[in-house]
This record gives structure tokens, sequence and C-alpha cells, in this order.
């Protein structure tokens, strides 16, 4: 069995919920619709719906039991809003920056992370390792004690 077949059948067993904040990103509604097909996780979509299954349409991409939130349309982006800022209100933030920064769909999942309406979110398609650990270390922060992260990239070939 593979390193990724194993990997997902680990998954199989513990089913946990993925938020994919670049549903802007056709490589992305491609890999939910996979997740959601193979059956190892439940998919949050963020961004626009309208535009998000306008997008898949054009692919034909069935994302029907996806959750798609629009964190500008979202019951939870006021309390979001008010978490971050508290969060971060001592390193300077305000509420108009904290308010901007939550329509943010990086920093919007990453705050589902904290909140626990996620387990996880995964990003990087579009957007910069930075832009992606950025939010992650000001929301999720280190372990105590650890003063550094890593980033995993996986990048896998078949055998010729």
């Amino acid at each position: 069995m593979s390193f990724i077949e194993e990997i997902k059948q680990k998954a199989k067993q513990d089913i946990k919920t993925i938020a994919l904040p670049e549903a802007n990103d056709i490589r992305t509604l491609e890999a939910a619709e996979m997740l959601l097909n193979e059956g190892f996780a439940n998919v949050i979509l963020i961004g626009n719906e309208e535009e998000i299954r306008d997008l898949a349409n054009t692919k034909n991409l069935k994302l029907e039991n996806a959750t798609i939130v629009d964190p500008k349309t979202s019951n939870s982006y006021e309390e979001f809003v008010s978490k971050f800022y508290e969060l971060r209100k001592e390193k300077g933030m305000t509420l108009d920056k904290a308010k901007e920064l939550m329509i943010d769909p990086v920093y919007f999942g990453m705050m589902m992370v904290k909140c626990n309406m996620a387990d996880g979110l995964v990003s990087g398609a579009a957007h910069s390792t930075a832009d992606t650990l950025r939010p992650a270390l000001q929301i999720l922060k280190t372990a105590p004690r650890n003063k550094t992260c890593i980033s995993i990239f996986c990048n896998v070939c078949s055998r010729l």
C-alpha cells in the first residue's frame, strides 16, 4: 500500500472536517470532489457560494455534500471578528482591521479551526506558505514552549 493510500485508510477510520479556503481555485474544487467521493473527510469550502458553484459547474464537479461558507454572510463573522480582535489587541489589532482580515478565507478558516467548527485547514495551492502560516500563527499559535513551526509539502509521483 502506498504512503497516500495508508493516509487515506487512516482518515476513513476517523472522519474529520477540513476547511478549504481556496475554493475559487478549480484544483481545490477537484480535490474537494475527490475527498467527498472517497469518503475520508467532510469538506467546508470557504467563499462566495454562487462563484464556487459556477466554477464547479464548468468542470461538472459534484459538490452537493460540501458545506459552503461565505465569510461575508456567515452568522459566525461577528463572533470571529470579536475573538480575533481579543486574540490580537495587545499586538495592535483594531476592530476595523479584524473585520477586514476576517473576510479573508484563510483567516476565516483558521478561526473555524480555533472555534472547533473544522478539524483542520488545507491551503497553499493559491496562497504562499507565508500567507497560510501567518493566520495560523496569529490565531492558533504554536504549542506552549514551542517557538517554531513547520510547513509540509507532499508531492507524490508515479514510478516510471
